[in-house]
């Protein structure tokens, strides 16, 4: 029996010290390779050999793999995330909020504390815009609902900030602010879910019904499972809303089985996504399912474009599944569609976006039909699915650090696009190789061949003649233009010098 013991524990030291030679020799040649060297033919097809005749070691080597390549990756940002890095995204504080708004032609109802907030959503008229001045506004319990007197696009109601970012709504309730009405807009406030179980602090904004017209700028919005909730009330049905410039995050993941989405909308038709940060949307409770934002429910015509979606900025994995956007979400019954419609979504556009580092896809296609997707980037995601019969989609001039996808008799056509891998043993080159600092977030060409090369594989940008469009990094777009990825010119775009933007 001792004599077996000894055995036993003689063959685990040696496999130990085997597995420690080969991760050494990993994270060596890793470094080696991130240097700028080409790898040695012999050790490529000593790898290859090793791969292929003892297919037992295989899963340990893509662990040490995935282990070297972590150490040999900048640290990701977490606490240190700075949204002045990208400054044609996100909440723009150096612009005057009065500036970008329809003027008040009724006059302006000040508010500087949370009662008077309450009394003047109830009586705002038409032609009227609520002010907050600077400072914090406490609201526990129960939802804030507004005036039912409905505004018009010539007499909007304007809900915002004396000061864009000063103002901070903490929020301890199932739902903040409930919109009904059409023609509101919500900008420069920061909203903060403060509740002591995360699954009670579900909506910071609630736009439900009637409220069609609906626009949110340049605010951000912390620590809520779904901050942003759009719905139907009965057969009436939110459309043409507006989503632009907000900033969304968690600093904790949320242990809770509610629906984990920053931008959860639902049933609306032609609503637009625009140029936010979302990012930090893990969920460690229920199925562990989380998504950045997503459109479903039947509605038609939305856009999702020059987005940062960031699942997970720290570099702690977690669980669960975080996927980066997705048209479809995790589905909804036909009977509860609107209009009892046969897919998910139709004719909706999916470009200019940058997602990242997502443990699972960064596109999800459920059920929604007739889908474009171009000029995107998917960067430490495992790429784009599209699913079931119901699916059908475009995929072109986008760059994916993955796969694209056809699951249960979904169907994608794609052309032009850039398949590339960060894995190390495989004939793909990196997509860490053509951009400067991607995994923290710097897209930026790493050099003037590789600029070319995302331009020379690229076919014409899907536009038609009479819209206008920009691009990720705020550069018109042209109906002449051909470029993979999010971006025709990144000047100006990524700042990585600390605290610098390109707004001072």
């Amino acid at each position: 029996m001792r004599s077996n013991g000894l055995k036993t524990y003689f063959a685990t030291v040696g496999l130990l010290a085997h597995l420690l030679v080969i991760f050494c020799g990993v994270v060596l040649v890793k470094h080696w390779y991130s240097q700028g060297e080409t790898l040695p033919e012999s050790l490529r097809q000593s790898a290859n050999q090793l791969q292929q005749h003892i297919p037992e070691l295989q899963p340990v080597q893509t662990v040490l793999t995935s282990v070297a390549t972590n150490l040999a990756s900048p640290t990701y940002f977490w606490r240190d995330f700075d949204p002045r890095s990208w400054p044609t995204i996100g909440p723009d504080t150096q612009t005057s909020v009065a500036n970008s708004l329809p003027a008040a032609s009724l006059g302006t109802l000040w508010v500087s504390d949370a009662r008077s907030l309450k009394k003047a959503l109830k009586q705002v008229l038409p032609g009227q815009e609520i002010v907050l001045k600077k400072g914090t506004y406490d609201f526990h319990g129960k939802r804030l609902n507004i005036s039912q007197v409905t505004p018009s696009a010539s007499r909007p109601v304007t809900l915002r900030a004396e000061a864009s970012g000063r103002v901070l709504l903490k929020m301890d309730s199932l739902e903040g602010i409930v919109i009904n009405q059409p023609h509101w807009i919500i900008s420069g406030l920061t909203f903060q879910g403060v509740c002591a179980k995360v699954s009670r602090c579900d909506h910071a904004l609630h736009i439900v019904g009637q409220a069609d017209h609906t626009r949110i700028e340049n605010n951000t919005f912390i620590d809520f499972n779904a901050a942003i909730k759009v719905n139907r009330i009965q057969e009436q049905f939110p459309d043409h809303g507006l989503i632009r410039r907000n900033h969304f995050y968690n600093n904790t993941p949320r242990d809770t089985s509610r629906s984990v989405t920053p931008i959860n909308l639902d049933h609306g038709n032609h609503w637009v996504i625009d140029r936010n940060i979302i990012r930090d949307f893990i969920k460690t409770g229920g199925n562990q399912v989380s998504y950045g934002a997503f459109m479903k429910g039947g509605g038609e015509g939305g856009v999702i474009e020059n987005n940062l979606v960031i699942c997970n900025t720290s570099s702690r994995q977690y669980g669960g599944f975080q996927v980066g956007l997705s048209l479809g979400g995790g589905g909804m019954g036909q009977n509860s569609r609107r209009e009892l419609a046969s897919a998910e979504g139709f004719r909706h556009t999916v470009r200019n976006n940058i997602v990242m580092h997502c443990n699972d896809v960064g596109l999800y296609i459920n059920k929604a039909s007739d889908v474009m997707v171009n000029n995107n980037i998917f960067y430490h995601t495992s790429g784009v699915d599209v699913r079931f019969p119901q699916s059908s989609a475009h995929l072109v001039n986008n760059v994916v650090s993955g796969q694209i996808r056809e699951r249960d008799q979904g169907k994608a056509t794609a052309s032009n696009n850039l398949l590339l891998s960060r894995e190390f043993f495989t004939d793909k080159q990196p997509l860490d190789r053509w951009f400067t600092s991607p995994a923290i977030g710097n897209f930026s060409p790493r050099d003037d061949a590789s600029k070319a090369k995302l331009m020379s594989q690229a076919t014409t940008y899907p536009i038609a003649t009479h819209n206008e469009v920009t691009d990720f990094c705020g550069n018109r777009i042209t109906p002449e233009d051909s470029f993979a990825g999010a971006f025709k010119d990144s000047q100006n775009c990524f700042v990585t010098r600390p605290g610098a933007s390109a707004r001072e």
